[in-house]
């Protein structure tokens, strides 16, 4: 039988002990509680997950061909492929829609809340059907439309990938051998433990008996012997970070920048690129009207027009279109450093409105430096030139993931000006300059920073949380009565935010969190960000108290259980229960 063999560590605000190594075998009585109460898997990390089902284009002639360059494509080597592959061959088969026991399912046969989640995923792709007995045997492939199935085993390998239990992509990247790594991937992953043979390379597991592990190191040498030196690198993300998937419209800015952009963004065609002297955001919004747009669009308009209205900004996402990520591009003027504010304003006030609207904030980037990036007062020089397409490059990749997702520029933007993005050992007074200065201002206004340590304010839980979910526009009026922990779970229960446990009292599925969730468990507080590039955790937290205190920062607390309770995550009901950060469009008419 599967079972969760993970020991969860507990955290509080006022204390944090470290999560045990995976290494260490929980005892029986741990491992019954946690089979007892339905709980089968549990991600350490979360799971960032995709706003479509299915990003991935899988290549090969067969099954086998198509998981080998999956995997080879994530950057793991022939033998740890191989490993993989000798597991999904005893547990399914290769088949994606296997069935056994009618309670284990699919490639890697996943059970309970595992499956659960797994199902989740397949019916918003709408592939639900696929899930049904009518599929369960090992030869029902043949019934399955090819591009359906191909979708669905996409599905399940970005779900695999996406658990990280027991840290096993870095377990099984030490291995050199495909019999260990195929141990590694029983162990850590599968953890079948109704023993047919024993394990005998992959330490502290020497000698314990698991489900057919001879069976798995004798496929997977037979994978590595069939395909090792032929795996295809997918390169699934490359339109996304290097232009593939990018269309540009812009004024005369664009028009000097577009040789440095080409050469930015590699992939980029020129015919993607719309650029005129002199153009107004008007011209520029008849331009979207005619021009095949991809995913993701750069609007970099407004110098032209400096007086736009909100409903200039909607004519524009309108016209665009909220199925694509929008980058709106700030303005400047150094003859005139304030003629474009009230664009600007707009632009990031669009940002925290819309899930699908993020910023290349040129102005704060070529202010930095007049002098040395303007030819003139509005247009860049040749240095200018790479630091605009730099700072248009930046923007896509900070806030667009691998599945072309938006991730919310101001959110992440804030996350990242908020708190440190590596843990710090307590005590730890140091803010961040934009947080100390956010501290500063709430203040000024009245509203809750929690408490001090030291003369230093903002160093608290819930002080952090409420600061950055009312500067991000997850919700202003957050934590409105300005208590502490234990008010502001309340707040948000009285405020109709969704409890995304089943109940109080049982675990969270952690692949559901999204960033913007906020949690609480026994006088702590802390809120999940998702994966960012260059920050070292999925949530982040700060904490109170002369011995424990910690400035906001990248947070080490588990997801699931702290100080012996279940930790309560909420989300606020205005957004999209989907597994990116949702601003639905509730503020359109504010």
């Amino acid at each position: 039988m599967k079972k969760l063999r993970k020991i969860l560590a507990v955290s509080i605000c006022a204390t944090l002990i470290s999560q045990p190594a995976f290494a260490i075998l929980p005892t029986d009585d741990i491992i019954d509680f946690y089979g007892q109460n339905g709980i089968y898997y549990y991600n350490p990390v979360g799971s960032a997950g995709d706003c479509t089902s299915a990003a991935t284009k899988l290549q090969g002639s067969n099954t086998a061909e198509k998981i080998w360059n999956f995997f080879y494509d994530k950057g793991f080597t022939d033998a740890q492929i191989a490993g993989i592959l000798g597991n999904a061959k005893a547990e399914s088969s290769l088949s994606p829609t296997r069935a056994s026991n009618g309670y284990y399912w699919g490639l890697f046969q996943w059970g309970g809340g595992r499956k659960e989640s797994l199902f989740k995923k397949i019916s918003e792709a709408g592939l639900s059907k696929y899930t049904s007995s009518e599929y369960w045997a090992y030869d029902a492939e043949k019934n399955i439309p090819q591009d359906d199935f191909d979708r669905l085993l996409a599905i399940e390998l970005e779900f695999a990938y996406s658990e990280d239990s027991r840290s096993w992509k870095d377990e099984i990247k030490k291995q050199t051998l495909p019999e260990a790594a195929a141990e590694v991937f029983l162990t850590l992953f599968e953890r079948a433990v109704n023993g047919e043979s024993e394990i005998i390379y992959y330490e502290p597991f020497i000698g314990l008996k698991y489900q057919a592990a001879k069976n798995r190191r004798t496929y997977s040498r037979e994978y590595y012997d069939k395909y090792s030196g032929h795996g295809i690198a997918t390169n699934q993300n490359a339109g996304l970070e290097n232009g593939k998937d990018l269309s540009v419209i812009g004024d005369s800015i664009t028009v000097g920048s577009t040789e440095a952009i080409l050469k930015q963004f590699s992939e980029l065609d020129r015919a993607d690129i719309d650029a005129f002297n002199g153009r107004s955001w008007y011209e520029g919004i008849s331009v979207a009207k005619k021009m095949k747009l991809k995913k993701n669009v750069i609007f970099a308009l407004g110098t032209n027009s400096a007086s736009l209205s909100a409903k200039d900004i909607e004519d524009a996402i309108n016209t665009i279109g909220k199925d694509h990520n929008i980058i709106f591009v700030t303005n400047y003027s150094s003859a005139l450093p304030h003629r474009h504010d009230g664009n600007n304003n707009l632009f990031q006030q669009a940002a925290k409105t819309y899930s699908n609207i993020m910023l290349a904030d040129w102005e704060t980037a070529v202010s930095k430096d007049v002098e040395g990036y303007m030819s003139d007062s509005l247009h860049p020089n040749t240095e200018g030139r790479k630091l605009f397409a730099k700072t248009l490059y930046e923007a896509v990749n900070n806030n667009i993931n691998s599945a072309g997702c938006s991730i919310n520029g101001e959110f992440t933007r804030l996350v990242k000006e908020y708190a440190w993005p590596e843990y710090h050992s307590a005590p730890y007074t140091n803010r961040m300059p934009a947080y100390a200065q956010a501290v500063t201002t709430s203040q000024s206004e009245g509203r809750y920073v929690g408490g001090s340590i030291n003369g230093i304010p903002g160093i608290d839980c819930g002080g952090f949380v409420t600061i950055l979910v009312q500067n991000s526009g997850l919700e202003p009026d957050y934590n409105s009565e300005q208590g502490g922990t234990i008010a502001q779970e309340a707040w948000v229960k009285s405020h109709n935010w969704t409890l995304l446990n089943a109940n109080e009292n049982t675990a969270i599925d952690t692949s559901i969190l999204q960033p913007g969730d906020v949690a609480f468990s026994s006088g702590h507080t802390f809120i999940y960000v998702g994966e960012i590039d260059g920050f070292d955790s999925v949530i982040a937290s700060a904490s109170y108290g002369n011995s424990t205190a910690r400035a906001p920062m990248a947070g080490h607390e588990d997801l699931i259980k702290g100080h012996g309770v279940y930790v309560r995550w909420y989300r606020n009901p205005k957004y999209s229960p989907n597994t990116t950060l949702n601003y639905a469009t509730t503020q359109e008419n504010k």
